[in-house]
């Protein structure tokens, strides 16, 4: 007879495994489909990872409650990943802003150390409750997500996209509601075309496996029906990283492959004719796709067939979170930028790095001059665009050692596998095609960074891979013989987990809810309706207090709202609001005062307050200063400083700064053009001359420019 301990414990195992398929199906199509929260794709995707992983934690704790028992099944990852986690846990510690390190950068929170913690714990958890045969039902979840995105994703290409669907006042099924050109480069549920190509070629070498090794033929007929919609979803996401991924996975997986069959090759099966055919059936689609629609690498057939037309591909620019995809400079170039500037903060910090996720702070004390020169010069960079020196910089040679030690383990122990003549060829497949996977994603973290979905499945595989070479069998998940009674002690422990689990699923809702508030005051602020947004931007910083964003934001409002009244006439309540709007200032910065941007917001409030006391122009230029100090080489900062030195009459201070500026920034036509103005006021000719003479060279057609020098050297000829 079944006791109602054993029945809890069946229930809680219930849970932890469809939480699971959830983790590989739903977090991949979740995003703010209300388009309610500040960024719409991987906050609500760390969100959701959140409450997954608390859940399955939930009653993995329960269940060691119910059986009296620690819960635990040993891996082979064990050791590196603790060693991984304590390393992240010393360079938050040891953080030039613990906060940020322990919850995150602003709107993304993914690669922080509680991000980390959820990962390990999933890994820890699936191992403990998952056996080999149970694993395809995972693998097929993921697919199904896949296959969901992909179908997402495709009619993007064609200027379809499901999200104006659900756009408030807009309801159209084409693309007009993303400023993005999706059309050109589909992103679906992942806001980012490399971000879903990324997932792409982590699902294919799994999709591939399946199409080409299951022995039914209605798996193997969805395993190509899903390889063939990541591929084509891969193609239109016109991803250099992707590509070049996947193309690296193929090729570990084929050298994998051969070398499987080359050990066993006294079996007399070095090439096994139906899994070659298979293969060829698996590829002859996927080869079609690219003849027909092209890469970002090859021409499409269109293109090959309108031979008078030039082969090449072109995308439109696009504001997106990865600024190093945008039009102007190329790719490469930035990266090498960013990448010394990553290289300088390691050397900075060697050990333990700036701090878990403390980029966008860190670097900008080491930008690189050069970096003023190119096209995204003036955009906040928060990420390394190298998820291997981004780890460097952030938490140091420790932090990177310790992630390539998780990596090297997982592959050294799968290759074991895989040439094992005793090792099964369900398992070595699964091995090979798990490591391709691996390698894939490898490539693309590398010209770029992790996110939330793609680290899901990097763990998964990792757990995968972890019951596939272990040796002895798993009965943490079965349990060991019968559970007796519940004692009533248990069941006050069970009511207190169940308790702490519901609160913490409340804080996650919480957290989500204030993002809601501050996006809708932000809105409102916007639009100047600025009781709504005081309201909205206050509760906000009511439900998260230790936010620096949402002050900052409020701060800002403040002091609109303020000069708004003032000029209106109504100084008393003027008065009021900007006092409050300095206050909130200063708790911006005692919050986080490593965000350089934070100073540059506080130079704005007094900017804004100087329409109604100029006197606060002062302010607003300590301000900058200070935030100089953060970025020595930032010439935008250079060049208002020299703005607001004008402002104050300050002819010298003024032309000092704003050669300052151009010395760090060559080409900055702005900057040149209000230093000729300021050297004419001087009757310094012959200087102003050169400065407009520079700004034609570059912009020919420059009327204002051309009249103003005319007038220069007609000034001169007097």
């Amino acid at each position: 007879m079944i006791t109602t301990g054993e029945k809890l414990d069946q229930q809680l195992i219930r849970l932890i495994r469809m939480s699971f398929v959830l983790l590989l199906l739903f977090v991949p199509l979740y995003f703010s489909y209300s388009f309610d929260t500040k960024e719409l794709f991987e906050f609500d995707k760390m969100l959701a990872v959140y409450s997954l992983t608390i859940l399955i934690t939930g009653a993995w704790l329960g269940r060691m409650v119910i059986q009296r028992r620690f819960i635990w099944q040993p891996s082979v990852l064990d050791i590196p990943l603790l060693i991984f986690l304590i390393s992240q846990l010393l360079s938050t510690i040891f953080s030039i802003h613990p906060r940020t390190s322990l919850l995150g950068y602003y709107s993304r929170y993914h690669g922080c150390l509680l991000s980390t913690i959820s990962y390990v714990l999933l890994y820890w958890s699936f191992v403990a409750h998952v056996r080999k045969r149970d694993i395809p039902t995972y693998f097929f979840s993921a697919l199904i997500g896949g296959l969901l995105v992909s179908l997402y994703a495709i009619p993007e290409h064609f200027g379809h996209s499901a999200s104006c669907l659900l756009v408030p006042n807009a309801r159209t099924f084409d693309v007009s509601c993303w400023k993005q050109d999706v059309q050109s480069r589909v992103f679906a549920t992942f806001g980012q075309p490399n971000w879903l190509a990324a997932y792409a070629i982590t699902l294919l070498p799994i999709s591939s496996m399946l199409a080409i090794f299951s022995k039914l033929r209605a798996r193997r007929i969805f395993a190509v029906v899903v390889t063939l919609t990541l591929f084509l979803t891969l193609l239109f996401t016109q991803s250099r990283s992707g590509l070049l991924g996947l193309g690296v996975g193929v090729g570990v997986t084929a050298v994998l492959t051969l070398l499987r069959m080359f050990w066993n090759r006294e079996k007399g099966k070095f090439i096994d004719t139906s899994l070659l055919k298979r293969a060829l059936l698996v590829a002859l689609p996927l080869g079609l796709s690219l003849l027909i629609f092209g890469s970002v690498y090859s021409p499409s057939l269109q293109q090959l067939t309108h031979r008078s037309a030039p082969m090449v591909i072109e995308s439109e620019p696009e504001v997106v979170a990865n600024r190093l995809e945008l039009g102007g400079s190329s790719s490469a170039e930035i990266r090498k930028i960013v990448w010394r500037g990553a290289l300088a903060i390691w050397q900075r910090y060697p050990l333990l790095g700036s701090g878990v996720e403390t980029f966008a702070y860190s670097y900008y004390l080491d930008r690189p001059i050069e970096h003023n020169l190119v096209s995204e010069w003036n955009f906040l960079y928060n990420k390394a665009h190298n998820e291997f020196l981004n780890l460097l910089a952030t938490t140091g040679i420790v932090g990177l050692i310790s992630y390539l030690s998780i990596l090297a383990t997982a592959v050294v122990s799968a290759l074991r596998r895989i040439v094992d003549k005793k090792t099964s060829s369900v398992e070595a497949t699964t091995a090979i095609a798990l490591l391709g996977a691996i390698a894939a994603l490898s490539v693309s973290n590398f010209f770029g960074f992790s996110t939330v979905v793609v680290s899901v499945l990097l763990f998964f595989y990792l757990a995968v891979l972890a019951i596939t070479v272990q040796t002895t069998t798993a009965k943490a998940a079965r349990g060991i013989g019968p559970i007796q009674k519940v004692s009533s002690f248990s069941w006050l422990q069970i009511v207190v987990l169940t308790g702490v689990t519901g609160y913490l699923l409340f804080l996650v809702l919480e957290t989500r809810r204030a993002d809601v508030l501050y996006a809708r005051g932000t809105l409102e602020s916007d639009q100047q309706q600025w009781e709504a947004a005081l309201q909205d931007l206050t509760d906000a910083v009511t439900l998260s207090p230790q936010e620096a964003q949402y002050v900052d934001t409020l701060a800002v409002t403040y002091a609109s709202a303020a000069t708004t009244l003032g000029l209106a006439g109504d100084a008393t309540s003027a008065s009021q609001l900007a006092i409050t709007a300095v206050n909130l200032s200063d708790q911006t910065l005692a919050l986080n005062p490593q965000q350089r941007n934070f100073y540059k917001t506080r130079a704005q409030i007094f900017l804004t307050l100087a329409q109604l006391e100029p006197a606060l122009l002062a302010q607003a230029k300590a301000a900058l200063e200070l935030e100089l100090q953060f970025a020595p080489t930032d010439a935008k900062t250079m060049y208002n400083l020299g703005i607001i030195s004008a402002n104050q009459g300050d002819a010298e201070g003024t032309i000092e700064w704003l050669r300052r500026a151009i010395e760090f920034k060559s080409n900055y036509d702005a900057a040149r053009w209000e230093l000729s103005k300021q050297l004419l006021q001087q009757e310094k000719y012959d200087e102003a001359e050169i400065e407009l003479e520079y700004i034609l060279t570059r912009d020919p057609s420059n009327q204002t420019a051309q009249k103003l020098l005319d007038t220069t050297r007609s000034q001169q000829k007097l």
